[in-house]
């Protein structure tokens, strides 16, 4: 006997698993699911996982194999009878719930079972919502439905008082990380800080894009280097360099956060720890915290920690980040 193929969605979400496989054992299995958590966190991996555990021709130890060709076609989204839809543009649309309510009313292609996936369902129009609630409702057959959000703040309360809801816990930074360098398109440094700054996959992707990252990570190495030498040439860094990586509120914010980091890796290294974000700086850091009272390092975070509230409170970005150029590059010219 073979052993089965580890889906993704066991190593995200080993509790959530355990859980759905109790369920199906004990023939407890709910009509309708509400899976919320953040982009990246294995909703549809869930979801899917659920399906093949239905379907799955092979199973091991009481787990889908992921290799029979019931799995598979689950996998690739190609089962006629595990039916998904996503959002159509910026919306779900009414004709694809539709679409759906036709489905729900077919019995199995190749079975009497049938699952439903609703990915972003918190996108659904008000219309689109409506006409999916009597099918929630009163389900026709035997149909497990899924509903995939980032935030069932979102989803409309008749829907939600109508689904069994299951919240899936954030990822591990370390499984991020893992996640992120698999295929050797993104540094170890880059996934530290990338999961520093946030656990929506889906921001991280948008954070890449052009190299962006990477590029801003450059430009404030080279700043706070500059200010931690007490060289205001650090404010024409600000100008020429950090600027023009702003362009926009949340890129601004992300910029914010970066500074904010590099006082945490320096009152890490300075109390000896070695949870860092930075770790292609952190020999220059780990000199500058040698060289640094902590009191100095204090002043420093109480600077940096505040900033992306200030932006929250409409500041000028640029006034912002120039502002606090000046008081830092004054404390570590102090230091000695």
């Amino acid at each position: 006997m073979t052993a089965a193929v580890k889906n993704p969605a066991v190593t995200k979400q080993p509790a959530v698993i355990e859980r759905f496989q109790q369920m199906i054992d004990n023939r407890h299995l709910a009509h309708a699911y509400l899976l919320t958590g953040a982009s990246g966190t294995g909703k549809k991996e869930v979801a899917r996982w659920v399906a093949e555990r239905l379907f799955c021709q092979n199973l091991q130890d009481g787990m889908p194999c992921g290799k029979c060709e019931e799995c598979h076609r689950i996998s690739t989204g190609q089962h006629p009878d595990v039916v998904e839809i996503e959002p159509d543009g910026q919306s779900i649309k009414v004709d694809q719930v539709r679409f759906l309510k036709a489905e729900f009313s077919k019995s199995g292609v190749e079975g009497n079972r049938k699952v439903f996936i609703i990915d972003q369902a918190h996108l659904m129009t008000t219309s689109a919502a409506n006409s999916l609630l009597k099918f929630i409702e009163e389900p026709a057959g035997n149909v497990t439905a899924f509903l995939l959000t980032e935030s069932k703040n979102l989803i409309l309360p008749t829907i939600m008082s109508r689904t069994e809801i299951i919240e899936l816990k954030p990822l591990q930074k370390s499984q991020l990380v893992a996640e992120l360098t698999a295929d050797g398109e993104v540094t170890e440094s880059t996934a530290h800080l990338l999961v520093r700054l946030t656990s929506d996959r889906e921001e991280m992707q948008n954070l890449l894009e052009n190299n962006w990252i990477e590029d801003a990570h450059k430009a404030l190495e080279k700043w706070f280097g500059a200010v931690t030498k007490g060289d205001m040439s650090a404010f024409v860094d600000v100008q020429t360099r950090i600027i023009g990586l702003a362009k926009d509120r949340e890129h601004q914010a992300i910029v914010l956060d970066m500074m904010m980091l590099y006082a945490m890796d320096l009152l890490a290294l300075k109390f000896g720890q070695v949870d860092l974000t930075y770790l292609t700086d952190q020999a220059a850091l780990r000199q500058v915290a040698e060289q640094t009272t902590v009191s100095q390092l204090l002043k420093v975070s109480d600077l940096l920690l505040p900033l992306r509230g200030k932006l929250k409170q409409n500041l000028n970005f640029q006034g912002i980040v120039e502002k606090v150029t000046i008081e830092l590059c004054d404390i570590f010219k102090m230091r000695g």
